[in-house]
């Protein structure tokens, strides 16, 4: 099985322009943990930051080289097609999908998700019923075929172009889909990178729990945010503002 995770990053956003690599703690950004993360523990597989050829990208070469990461650059609007090209690019059969809007993604559930692997067209988590990439917790990734993935492209929906795996998971009858249901009891919680206040956010996070916390797991930072009633409440707002 030719696997590979492929990171997705863009510098361009209406609401927070550079999210990803605005400074959090001197010069390190939110880019720069989930580089570091990934990059321990997945070392043995192929690991690309996927961006496209617009040149305000470019900055995000820098990143890859720092942590030995591969480069890749595709379109822009076309994020399926950027990703189909990418998997011919690095000759992967089956992409695990991040977004590097989620720096606090959960590696323990990452490497369940690669265990439990069957050869799925989409594999992921359903987090209360709810595809996981639909939610705003930000601690998931998904596994997705390559060959679905050419699949969608080559039947020119355009609504299937900017998501890349929504026409998948949401067409079960035609692929073959597996969720891993998961139930996460408190709705108030939002760790994906959008806007100012989700910068916000995730930077108090950094430094009261990550930075010097050994324990870095998802219940770990589900207790923290809820022992934090003013984190926790703040979240909330941003959940109701930007609904998915």
């Amino acid at each position: 099985m030719s696997l590979g995770i492929v990171i997705q990053a863009r510098l361009a956003s209406t609401r927070l322009p550079n999210k990803i690599v605005l400074p959090i703690d001197g010069e390190v950004c939110f880019l720069e943990i989930l580089l570091d993360r990934i990059k321990e523990h997945f070392n043995k597989i192929p690991i690309i930051l996927a961006t496209s050829t617009n040149k305000e990208n470019d900055l995000l070469e820098k990143y890859a080289n720092k942590f030995g990461v591969e480069f890749f650059r595709g379109e822009e609007q076309n994020v399926l097609k950027r990703f189909v090209d990418c998997s011919e690019e690095y000759d992967l059969k089956t992409i695990i999908r991040v977004c590097s809007d989620n720096p606090f993604l959960d590696i323990n559930h990452l490497k369940m998700l690669i265990d439990q692997y069957n050869g799925e067209d989409y594999f992921s988590f359903a987090i209360n019923g709810k595809p996981s990439i639909l939610t705003h917790y930000g601690f998931f990734s998904e596994i997705v075929s390559s060959k679905s993935l050419k699949k969608v492209l080559n039947s020119s929906i355009n609504n299937c172009f900017e998501h890349v795996t929504n026409c998948i998971y949401s067409n079960q009858e035609k692929f073959n889909v597996r969720f891993v249901e998961k139930n996460i009891e408190n709705k108030n919680i939002r760790c994906t990178l959008d806007t100012k206040q989700d910068f916000e956010n995730l930077q108090k996070i950094h430094f009261e729990w990550y930075r010097n916390n050994r324990d870095k797991s998802l219940e770990s930072l589900i207790s923290f945010i809820e022992k934090n009633s003013e984190i926790e409440e703040k979240m909330k707002n941003q959940i109701e503002t930007n609904r998915k």
